[in-house]
């Protein structure tokens, strides 16, 4: 049983790890990127904005999903599709398209983030989930570091555009951890702090 915990565990780990890679990389460098994949300063500038609406609706649309269907397989849904969005911000497109795609980038890279948090609290026990969660945003947080460290030495290099490569490799990633985490062999029972087997089956904290 511990070691399914474990393992588990760890997965949630590496999972808020690459989502937080995509995150910050994504969210500080997406103007740099933008330029240097042939767009205007102004429409660069304007899709930080665009990201961020895209974000709003986004949260609100997954919470309610989450909850129908369960965070885990939300989360793994929303990394992929953020995978696939970022990658498409590397090709040129035409600037209507192109704000589209942002906006769907925003609404599934942060909310995926968020809900990933939501997988955790719903498959954990009564007696840690506090400690589940803390761990799975601490551990995160290196993520959060070495995004904008790449999207940097990627700046450095002039070589911009590769990071929506690397930053949607990082999604798929995460995509490929909440998928294993969701095997059932890794579906122990979860008990709550009175003790009592709970259902295995995850529902959206």
């Amino acid at each position: 049983m511990k070691r399914l915990a474990s393992a588990a565990t760890l997965l949630y780990w590496l999972a808020s790890f690459g989502g937080l890679v995509l995150l910050y990389g994504v969210s500080n460098w997406l103007p740099s990127m933008m330029r240097s994949a042939g767009y205007d300063l102004g429409p660069a500038l304007a899709f930080m904005v665009v990201i961020n609406v895209g974000g709003i609706v986004g949260h609100l649309a997954a919470g309610k999903l989450a909850d129908r269907f369960s965070a885990p397989r939300i989360v793994t849904l929303w990394f992929l599709i953020t995978a696939v969005t970022v990658f498409l911000l590397g090709v040129h497109m035409p600037l209507p398209l192109t704000y589209l795609v942002v906006f769907l980038a925003g609404a599934f890279l942060f909310s995926a983030q968020s809900m990933l948090y939501a997988a955790v609290a719903a498959g954990s026990d009564d007696r840690n989930r506090a400690t589940a969660m803390g761990w799975t945003t601490g551990m995160g947080r290196f993520g959060a570091v070495l995004g904008p460290w790449i999207g940097g030495q990627l700046a450095a290099a002039h070589n911009e555009t590769l990071g929506f490569t690397v930053f949607a490799a990082a999604g798929f990633a995460s995509m490929v951890f909440m998928l294993l985490s969701q095997a059932p062999g890794l579906r122990a029972p979860r008990r709550t702090a009175a003790g009592e087997e709970a259902a295995q089956e995850p529902v959206s904290a």
